[in-house]
């Protein structure tokens, strides 16, 4: 049998599959980890041979009178507290997954399509988390540190660029941009780089991710497209023209035929990128 602290919490999907067959098969169509007990044992005394022989033996081997079936140990593995001593061994495992499925755990997981390293890194947080809240201390998992730092890379992009701070008359509108098209890149840079798991999250709009996607697709995507273009060439022509050449760029920029929607659209996006940046710093906090 495995140590202590190879123990695996059992995937909901898998407990929840074991729930439906134990009520299928009770009469009274309930279940407890006293029912599942019950049931594991017949499964133990008249079907597992068939399915595996060396795992039969071990379990027969066992001088319990439960064969180690008892609701405590259901209950460690279907729980998930976090107990250092929670969890299911694989032997235990296995006699889930055939009682459930027939099948051996690793092949549960390929059907399902269950990442076990994923189940070993959850079961790891969950028992550092019961650790740290059994010693009054706060917890922060592995994931929430990655988020964290997702959106505070992000926020720093924000504060430290024409993105979180409001603008003025008298900002430069070229440099606006170039700063906006360095931000736009970095934090498509992030969402690249961001772990898979968490892509999952980016249609929640609270998330870290969501707010993001959001700041891609609905702030800078939508001005960018409608105005950049047409400002920087435009820019690019009036400074060749002879009439303009002692304005400052402040002052050539006000010759822009659409100077005031520019600007509304410009301030309107600055406040949408200000708003995001203090909702990334209530997740970084």
């Amino acid at each position: 049998m495995e140590k202590e602290n190879n123990k695996i919490f059992v995937n909901e999907k898998i407990l929840q599959k074991a729930q439906e067959k134990c009520e299928f098969l009770s009469e009274k169509k309930v279940f407890n980890f006293k029912e599942l007990s019950n049931q594991l044992l017949y499964f133990f005394e008249f079907e597992l041979k068939e399915l595996n022989k060396g795992l039969y033996t071990r379990y027969n081997n066992n001088n319990n009178s439960d064969k180690g079936l008892s609701t405590t140990t259901i209950g460690n593995a279907w729980k998930c507290e976090g107990k250092q001593n929670d969890g299911a061994t694989k032997d235990f495992r296995d006699l889930i997954c055939y009682y459930t499925f027939k099948m051996n755990w690793s092949e549960t997981l390929e059907l399902l399509k269950i990442d076990e390293e994923g189940e070993i890194q959850r079961t790891i947080e969950k028992k550092e988390e019961y650790i740290t809240q059994k010693e009054g201390k706060p917890y922060i998992s592995k994931d929430m540190l990655e988020i964290k730092r997702f959106s505070n890379s992000i926020y720093i992009e924000l504060i430290t660029r024409k993105a979180g701070i409001q603008i003025e008359e008298n900002d430069i509108i070229e440099e606006i941009y170039n700063s906006w098209y360095k931000l736009f890149c970095n934090i498509r840079d992030e969402m690249k780089a961001i772990p898979l798991i968490f892509i999952k999250d980016q249609s929640n709009p609270e998330s870290a991710q969501g707010i993001a996607i959001y700041l891609l697709n609905d702030v800078l995507r939508p001005h960018l497209t409608e105005h950049q273009a047409k400002f920087r060439n435009w820019a690019e022509k009036a400074k060749q023209n002879p009439e303009y050449k002692n304005l400052t760029p402040q002052e050539l920029q006000k010759k822009y035929p659409d100077y005031k929607m520019l600007m509304k659209s410009l301030k309107e996006t600055n406040q949408k990128l200000i708003v995001s940046a203090m909702e990334l710093y209530e997740i970084i906090k």
